[in-house]
């Protein structure tokens, strides 16, 4: 059974802009989640006014993603980071999802990230 893993938006990206990057090898290892946040965050680029484009987009997270709900938990969590560390909402949720779930973050935002405590990464 392979390790779960939770997927940061900025790695999709990456892979649906240019077709490159750790997305296949993260696949072939892992079991991969995103957060409901990033989930909003793909699909709220004004890209997919194209509606074309936004079914190809859902068609492709729900292939290869599981997405976690954002939990009262999750929520409680992520309101304390917004308050201790000054974070915007969605890196709040991403952030409280992978450190409630015990999961590890697949992220190229190490800045971002590295000032959460306990978040753990998993490095391709």
């Amino acid at each position: 059974m392979k390790t779960s893993i939770l997927v940061d938006t900025d790695i999709i990206i990456q892979y649906l802009k240019t077709g490159k990057g750790v997305l296949p090898t993260a696949y072939e290892k892992y079991t991969m989640f995103i957060s409901a946040a990033t989930y909003t965050e793909l699909l709220s680029s004004k890209t997919f006014n194209d509606n074309n484009l936004e079914k190809e987009v859902l068609e492709f997270v729900d292939k290869y993603f599981n997405v976690k709900e954002i939990s009262k938990d999750i929520a409680h969590h992520a309101a304390k980071l917004v308050r201790e560390h000054e974070l915007n909402l969605t890196v709040s949720y991403i952030a409280s999802t992978a450190l409630t779930q015990e999961m590890e973050l697949l992220t190229e935002d190490l800045k971002t990230f590295n000032k959460i405590p306990g978040i753990k990464f998993i490095q391709l």
